[in-house]
């Protein structure tokens, strides 16, 4: 700044003062140099007390001022005591002018323990602020965590809960997925139960299909060692044998049914039932039934599946609707829609509960109401029927409408 001032003419530096003053933040006054020491330093007070820079330590001695007559520049720095600041000036002559170039200095170690201070509390509050932040966060954390434990526990113990976490996080997809294994844990462990009822239900049933042509055999059989057989034993003892073997076949091709592998080929579903209704013809017109067709203009039906195990499904839904029906007649019928085809076997029945309809695929389960195994059978017919439809995956269904039951089953076409 000193420099600057040196360089241009004392007319251009009486004008440019404020612009000096402002460019480098100082403050500049000047004044005649004169013998008066004591007069000469009071104006200078005066001027820097105009510009608002009031000191209550400041003299320029005779030294300093010869010094700077001799053309040298003086920097002193004047302590304001109390004030705790000081004031930093440069002293140069010009053209008899004796100028004063200043800047007020606050105290740097007042400054310093100012700036300690409040990064002492700066680095306290942020402390507290990331210790804050870390259990909100670590709580955030370990609440789900816990409660995820729990269900954890719970599941174990079969009790199927859900667990209600919104984290929007992977805590949170862990928690969907904890759910989801619930839910399927709930469905399978159902399953299994059900599937343990219905085992003790067909090992029961079995027990008690067998009990009674086993029964009937040892009785006999005790007539014809007492001697007391009127001819008729052996051929009734043959009978109960063989009703007992065509329920234990009936057994093993319910049992194969479930272990063989799907043969999958397009067969005419049309075609098919046709072929099996010719297997039937004397025993419609012994019995004097009529099968009533409508195919609704569909001529060809084809679908994916298993040739022999469809044969299997139609052959019991004919035999079924053959022996059973309480009128001359059975109705079968096919249906199309964008998806699908549908099949539909219908006879008159003498059921008339729909807790009857809904026992009518379990094995064992007979229509029957006397068990007479001339009329009923194994009671394993329709069993054999919904496993070979699972198996496909064929939607099935029964219906008991105005005294007439109703077979359908929904074969999806198969893709082009």
């Amino acid at each position: 700044m000193t420099n600057e001032i040196d360089q241009v003419s004392t007319a251009k530096f009486k004008q440019a003062i404020s612009k000096f003053e402002q460019k480098n933040n100082v403050t500049i006054v000047y004044e005649p140099i004169q013998s008066d020491l004591d007069q000469f330093n009071g104006l200078v007070r005066d001027k820097l007390n105009q510009k608002r820079v009031t000191l209550n330590k400041f003299w320029v001695t005779d030294e300093t001022l010869n010094q700077v007559k001799s053309g040298k520049r003086i920097s002193k720095i004047y302590d304001q005591g109390k004030l705790k600041s000081s004031f930093l000036v440069d002293f140069i002559q010009k053209d008899n002018l004796f100028i004063v170039v200043g800047v007020s200095i606050v105290y740097l170690s007042d400054a310093v323990q100012i700036v300690n201070k409040f990064t002492i509390y700066i680095m306290i509050s942020l402390i507290i602020l990331l210790i804050l932040m870390v259990w909100i966060w670590s709580k955030k954390i370990t609440d789900p965590l816990k409660e995820l434990k729990d269900i954890s526990k719970e599941i174990a113990q079969l009790e199927f809960k859900k667990a209600t976490i919104s984290t929007n996080d992977e805590i949170e997809e862990l928690a969907r997925s904890i759910n989801e294994m619930s839910d399927k844990l709930r469905l399978a462990h159902e399953d299994l139960n059900q599937r343990n009822a219905n085992l003790k239900t067909f090992i029961s049933d079995i027990s008690h299909e067998l009990k009674t042509p086993l029964a009937l055999i040892k009785a006999y059989s005790a007539g014809i060692k007492d001697g007391i057989d009127d001819g008729t034993y052996v051929d009734t003892i043959i009978k109960q044998t063989d009703q007992i073997n065509r329920l234990i076949d009936k057994l093993l091709e319910l049992s194969r049914i479930e272990r063989e592998v799907l043969q999958l080929e397009r067969i005419d579903l049309i075609l098919l039932i046709n072929q099996c209704l010719e297997s039937y013809e004397i025993e419609l017109m012994q019995n004097r039934i009529e099968i009533k067709i409508n195919q609704n203009g569909i001529r060809k039906l084809f679908i994916e599946a298993d040739r022999d195990q469809i044969e299997k499904v139609v052959t019991n839904l004919i035999s079924n609707a053959i022996k059973y029906t309480k009128s001359p007649e059975v109705y079968i019928e096919y249906q199309e829609n964008n998806e699908e085809f549908i099949f539909i076997i219908e006879n008159e029945t003498n059921l008339n509960h729909s807790t009857q309809v809904e026992k009518i695929w379990e094995p064992f389960y007979v229509m029957e109401p006397s068990r007479n195994k001339h009329f009923s059978g194994t009671g394993l017919g329709l069993a054999i029927v919904q496993s070979i439809l699972n198996r496909h995956r064929f939607q099935h269904e029964v219906r008991l409408i105005d005294g007439k039951i109703q077979f359908i089953i929904h074969f999806p076409k198969p893709l082009q």
